[in-house]
């Protein structure tokens, strides 16, 4: 088992190929670093590859990133126009309950709340891209 934590191991190996990046002349030798540590060069890169990825998967991983966020913000903006559309029939709906009772009330003659109900109606169905409707005709 290894006296040093996965984040100390992966920092080292960072280390070394900032250094070798850089061409220093400091060289870390890994193979005795992980003999010390008691661990693998594999187990080393793996936790180096975990704690420090390389900028290409980080560009990937953004690349996904904003991919899903579009798909996730098309899907959203999709949700609510069909929760608006949902809204607008329900008022729809109301609508026609309200002028139901209205027609019960006074018979079929056309009055003032009626005539205010239809074109509320007609005004909405427009939104909707419904045809317009007259009830009396």
């Amino acid at each position: 088992m290894s006296t040093f934590s996965k984040e100390e191991i992966a920092a080292v190996l960072h280390v070394a190929e900032i250094l070798k990046q850089k061409g220093s002349d400091e060289k870390i030798n890994v193979s005795q670093f992980c003999r010390e540590a008691g661990i693998s060069r594999k187990n080393a890169y793996k936790h180096k590859k975990n704690i420090y990825p390389d900028a290409s998967s980080l560009e990937e991983k953004m690349r996904r990133i904003e991919q899903e966020k579009a798909e996730i913000e098309s899907k959203l903006a999709h949700a609510e126009k069909r929760a608006r559309e949902a809204d607008l029939y329900w008022e729809l709906r109301n609508i026609l309950v309200a002028l139901n009772r209205d027609i019960k009330k006074n018979g079929p003659v056309r009055t003032r709340k009626q005539q205010q109900l239809t074109d509320e109606y007609n005004r909405i169905s427009a939104l909707l891209g419904l045809e317009p409707h007259d009830f009396w005709n």
